[in-house]
């Protein structure tokens, strides 16, 4: 999380989302950084809203509200970031310490199976989703702007707006892409479990972008109209 009281904007660091390049675009603007250890870059929209913002706001010495931002991506390229993140050769190391999230020794359709799974998850399948990161205690989504990851240019206007001069967001630690096939049925089972991730996408794809003093009322009425979202039984891999 990175966080502007003097152009009052934060950056919430949506795991798998170009957030490095971002960053790499903000750091020397930014005097308030929440880097390191993954439970603290990324932060989620609930824990900024209720811990970091209130505290952040009130001492900026500012009526301007601090405006936070993020970015999505298409939500079964996300998940498939994940299995290729955690097959990455570090982690096959038995000495490493998340060695258990290993994902090299097993096949995408398992990793999903065992992702979508009800019960007690393995260790290489415990990830949430992104409405999961976005939302706040009542469901709501807890984000002021939200940006698809293709349209990286959006984030840089809404930045040189915030900051009046132009920022250009580099590409850095860009991941090779690997040719992965989901089996047909197995896909279908994904996205009804990543409906409400699927549905936001969407809303934010046909908008552009997402604002929440223009959108919230709507995208939520969208997400509350959707069914509990599936659960299979765990199968053994």
């Amino acid at each position: 999380m990175q966080l502007s009281t003097k152009y009052s904007f934060a950056f919430l660091c949506m795991p798998k989302c170009a957030s490095t390049s971002v960053e790499t675009a903000i750091k020397e603007l930014c005097k308030i950084s929440f880097s390191g250890k993954p439970r603290i870059k990324h932060l989620n929209a609930q824990v900024f809203s209720e811990k970091i913002l209130p505290i952040c706001q009130s001492l900026s010495g500012s009526d301007r509200k601090i405006e936070s931002f993020c970015l999505m991506r298409d939500p079964l390229e996300w998940v498939k970031s994940w299995y290729c993140y955690r097959a990455r050769n570090q982690l096959k190391n038995p000495c490493h310490p998340n060695h258990n999230n290993y994902t090299g020794n097993i096949s995408y359709n398992d990793f999903i199976k065992a992702y979508i799974s009800k019960g007690k998850k393995r260790s290489f399948s415990k990830i949430k989703t992104q409405y999961d990161f976005l939302k706040l205690g009542n469901g709501q989504i807890g984000v002021d702007h939200i940006f698809p990851l293709d349209r990286i240019n959006l984030v840089e206007k809404f930045l040189s707006e915030k900051t009046k001069t132009v920022i250009t967001i580099p590409k850095v630690n860009i991941s090779p892409k690997k040719p992965i096939i989901l089996e047909q049925g197995l896909e279908e089972e994904l996205r009804q479990y990543l409906a409400k991730d699927i549905s936001i996408y969407e809303f934010i794809k046909q908008q552009e972008s997402f604002n929440r003093s223009l959108h919230a009322d709507e995208l939520f009425t969208i997400l509350s109209s959707l069914p509990p979202k599936p659960l299979t039984k765990l199968s053994c891999l």
